[in-house]
């Protein structure tokens, strides 16, 4: 559970990256360094674009990216492909892959990586994974307006699984929404 600054869903995607910078600092209990990382990335002090640039640096893929096992690699999208996302979406991209064991693969099946972890195991997901995840909801949230919301899912709390809620629902594609933004109808 967050803390109460969290209030919206790209303070939660702040946070969360807060805390994997955190962890791969080795201080990843260090409530004072996650607090400081969340602040910085929310007043624009640590940009958002420099952040998630170091993501694609440690790409692996000579092992999987879930359990480290070198037998048997497949790509796995890390956003199931059930989603059914427009072209133009980043789901669609290299973004949104890591290569992974068929064992993993199949475990995780079409879900998203948040339900396949489950709560109790959510900080176990590994970094490149998460940060991948985590850039990739940030771009779906922008696209379909909803980072400045709160409780998508109406569980009564801010929390990870709000933040995999907008698949529940088709994606209108970046050209769609921004039409419907600006009041276009044809």
């Amino acid at each position: 559970m967050p803390p109460k600054v969290v209030k919206t869903v790209r303070d939660l995607i702040f946070w969360q990256y807060a805390k994997l910078i955190a962890r791969s600092a080795g201080m990843g209990k260090q409530y004072g360094f996650i607090m400081k990382t969340f602040k910085d990335l929310q007043t624009g002090r640590k940009s958002w674009s420099d952040v998630t640039r170091e993501d694609l640096k440690m790409v692996d893929e000579s092992s999987c990216a879930y359990c480290g096992s070198a037998e048997d690699l497949t790509w796995d999208h890390i956003i199931p492909q059930k989603i059914k996302a427009p072209e133009d979406c980043k789901v669609h991209e290299i973004h949104n892959l890591v290569k992974c064991c068929r064992k993993c693969n199949s475990s995780k099946g079409g879900r998203d990586v948040f339900t396949w972890f489950g709560k109790e195991r959510r900080n176990e997901i590994p970094r490149l994974v998460e940060g991948k995840l985590l850039k990739l909801l940030y771009e779906c949230h922008g696209c379909r307006g909803t980072l400045e919301c709160s409780d998508l899912d109406s569980s009564g709390e801010l929390d990870v699984m709000d933040l995999n809620w907008i698949f529940n629902e088709p994606c209108p594609g970046k050209k769609e929404f921004e039409k419907g933004q600006r009041g276009d109808n044809d």
